[in-house]
């Protein structure tokens, strides 16, 4: 039924890799409905997630976000105040809470949805992509869709079916014994942290993904670069990523411009 694969649970968390080329193939409304239902049967803290998706290729270009030419649907999920605030409205309630924290239970609600999501369209034999920046267009985003204030976009997904010819592989992750702890939280030591950056570096390595993608995040202003693609991996990129704290952060304007209030 709507060409569904198959597949273990377990086997579809493991294979999922993102997609970026997609066959010229159409999804029916049967079968993105069927993946959204399944979508919001994730757990939720006050069901503060809504999706806008759109078929129409040149809309989605115009946001200027990397969504992939080839794909057939592209959606956002949004932080949605305004169904919760109208619900309480009908009640004769009023929302006096702080927008900080509710934007953090808000990007809990829409995580999960979109786990949901990506599992499901795997399930169904489709591929997707997910695009980080989406909030940084949230004006543009806002305007394109109709979308009001206190209505935030979290992030952009691009879901299509996969184009086998273009292979992509599925990329390393940490040591599961990094990442879950019993009882109590295990602080790194430096042979831990040589051990993650080995198992990410050497996968990264060895797919090539960089060279690839030609992708080198540039170092600061008047610093040499040392590191060629041949030893350039994700632990050296994702560290020239993160280092930029001095950088203006836009994000926290965008949010006050979207209507959303903050207490000081």
């Amino acid at each position: 039924m709507f060409g569904l694969k198959h597949k273990d649970i377990f086997q579809i968390m493991h294979d999922r890799r993102s997609i970026r080329s997609f066959l010229d193939k159409p999804i029916s409304k049967e079968v993105l409905d069927k993946i959204l239902e399944a979508g919001f049967r994730a757990p939720f803290a006050a069901q503060l997630c809504s999706v806008v998706y759109t078929r129409d290729k040149e809309k989605a270009k115009s946001l200027s976000i990397g969504v992939y030419s080839t794909a057939p649907v592209f959606l956002v999920f949004f932080v949605d105040f305004v169904r919760l605030e109208k619900i309480m409205k009908a009640r004769g309630y009023e929302n006096t809470q702080d927008d900080m924290m509710s934007l953090w239970l808000g990007i809990q609600d829409v995580s999960l949805v979109v786990e949901n999501v990506t599992l499901a369209a795997e399930a169904m034999g489709l591929g997707s992509v997910l695009l980080g920046a989406t909030p940084m267009r949230a004006r543009k985003i806002s305007e394109l869709f109709g979308v009001p204030d206190r209505v935030f976009p979290v992030v952009g997904m691009c879901i299509g079916y996969p184009d086998e010819s273009d292979e992509t592989e599925i990329r390393p992750r940490f040591p599961l014994k990094y990442n879950a702890f019993e009882d109590q939280y295990s602080n790194h030591s430096s042979e831990d942290i040589q051990e993650c950056m080995k198992a990410m570096d050497e996968g990264y390595l060895a797919q090539g993904y960089y060279i690839k993608k030609r992708i080198k995040v540039p170092l600061l202003e008047g610093e040499e670069d040392g590191i060629g693609f041949d030893r350039y991996s994700w632990s050296e990129h994702i560290s020239r990523k993160f280092r930029r704290r001095g950088e203006s952060n836009p994000l926290f304007g965008i949010l006050k411009k979207q209507g959303f209030v903050f207490d000081e």
